[in-house]
């Protein structure tokens, strides 16, 4: 069905999105739940998006497998990936890759947040997106199919709507975006304190 005038794609307001922490601890069932409904948000970019959907995706079952092992146990994400350093990287690689995904979608929406002349096109956002977040571990085949990827991308308009639609989606942005920023930053900091950011490149 054709979109009406103004409609967009995306609805944040629908998304439950990223829980405050819990004593500086990311729960790790909510955590999953907001990483799944990313996910829905990147299948609105269309099909041609389905690597990028299907790598999400696997990292996320790989994630819900370690924690469905003992979910009291790893309640906290924190504790999933600590209480097996000496283990396994099962889980840890899994949330290394699916925390970088997360980072090229959170920094992809920042800019065009942050866009003042509220540009149509978005390719040149996501561009600067790829290239901050996941082009540095990508070799040049994985660049080179991304790149083709990237080139469709939808309008904002497409995606965020126009007129009171987009002013809806800009308003959940504002602090949609800062919460998602913080749990990412948050796992960045636990994987690198515990030597698990493989900068290794695939």
């Amino acid at each position: 069905m054709a979109a009406t005038e103004g409609s967009a794609r995306i609805q944040f307001k629908t998304l439950k999105g990223f829980p405050a922490s819990s004593d500086d601890k990311l729960e790790t069932q909510a955590f999953l739940s907001a990483a799944k409904e990313i996910v829905t948000v990147i299948e609105s970019f269309g099909k041609l998006f389905t690597p990028v959907i299907s790598d999400m995706n696997g990292n996320i079952n790989k994630l819900t497998k370690a924690y469905g092992a003992d979910v009291l146990k790893y309640q906290y994400l924190e504790d999933l990936i600590v209480l097996n350093v000496n283990v396994d990287d099962f889980a840890s690689n899994a949330l290394l890759w699916l925390k970088r995904g997360l980072q090229l979608i959170c920094t992809f929406f920042e800019n065009i947040y942050n866009d003042a002349q509220g540009k149509e096109a978005l390719k040149q956002h996501l561009q600067d997106a790829y290239e901050r977040t996941l082009k540095p571990y990508h070799g040049f085949i994985v660049q080179s199919t991304i790149k083709i990827i990237y080139s469709w991308v939808p309008t904002r308009s497409q995606l965020l709507g126009q007129g009171s639609a987009l002013e809806e989606n800009m308003t959940v942005l504002a602090s949609y975006l800062p919460t998602m920023r913080s749990h990412l930053d948050a796992i960045d900091a636990l994987l690198k304190a515990h030597n698990l950011d493989d900068a290794r490149k695939v």
